[in-house]
């Protein structure tokens, strides 16, 4: 991940994300400004800054959902209308609607509906990759059982093995560890690492500094502007922080083992 304010040249081996000059507004009310990012293949990257910075904005700009009022997004250098379905995503938990009538299953499947269109309903295959899926996340024998009556972090779990079965080469997910429980929370972080090794590119819109350091290859720090991308270990510094979350906490003191996320006291 590199934060990057030169002009576009796209390289031989381009990266898994190029956003270039990008500025998202909603209603004349700038949401993202000027933001330069490269996101290399193959790394598991986060993104963090406090609530209204525009982190869940940039996912939804990356995957072609909304329109920047200016600059570029580019995949595996070419644009989101082409690429798209190389995207997997997971949405934040609370944005869907857990009484809809349908199995873990069902859930799972929806992940092969980008494959198949409108008119191909699921069959043995995509049952099989769903099946599958829900084992890789801990789920095997909840198959039949209705997404209502699952806990949160079982319902975040369902939402990680649809991405999985979408299959794609970019995983975008937004705030996933959000709400819930350690096993959970391992569970999905082996599935990430997972991903890398397979040479997957991940981004994840990620709440808790804490675990920053121990989850992520690479971070980038917004706050409506780019502050600061590049390798967690050059990037994720008491300044940086300072600058993202305007002074207010003194962050990486708190980043002791055993002692309150900064993210907790807010």
């Amino acid at each position: 991940m590199r934060a990057r304010k030169q002009p576009l040249h796209v390289p031989h081996d381009p990266p898994a994300v190029h956003i270039e000059d990008l500025t998202v507004a909603y209603h004349d009310r700038p949401v993202l400004w000027d933001i330069d990012l490269d996101i290399d293949t193959g790394r598991l990257a986060a993104v963090v800054g406090p609530n209204g910075a525009g982190k869940t904005t940039m996912i939804r700009t990356i995957m072609g959902l909304l329109r920047p009022l200016a600059g570029h997004v580019y995949l595996f250098g070419r644009p989101v209308a082409e690429q798209r379905r190389r995207i997997a995503y997971v949405p934040q938990r609370a944005a869907l609607d857990w009484d809809f009538p349908a199995s873990v299953l069902d859930v799972a499947m929806m992940g092969s509906y980008g494959r198949l269109g409108w008119f191909r309903r699921p069959g043995r295959r995509e049952r099989l990759q769903a099946i599958d899926a829900l084992q890789q996340v801990g789920l095997q024998g909840f198959e039949d059982r209705h997404i209502g009556a699952l806990s949160g972090g079982q319902q975040q779990r369902v939402l990680i093995a649809r991405a999985l079965v979408q299959d794609g080469d970019l995983y975008l997910m937004d705030e996933p560890f959000q709400g819930v429980d350690a096993v959970t929370e391992r569970a999905i972080i082996d599935v990430l690492r997972r991903l890398r090794e397979e040479g997957k590119t991940v981004v994840v819109v990620h709440h808790d500094l804490q675990t920053v350091p121990e989850y992520f290859d690479d971070v980038a720090l917004v706050n409506v502007r780019l502050i600061a991308a590049g390798p967690v270990e050059d990037v994720f510094t008491d300044e940086n922080l300072r600058l993202t979350y305007g002074g207010r906490t003194p962050y990486l003191p708190s980043l002791r083992p055993g002692a309150p996320s900064p993210e907790s006291s807010q």
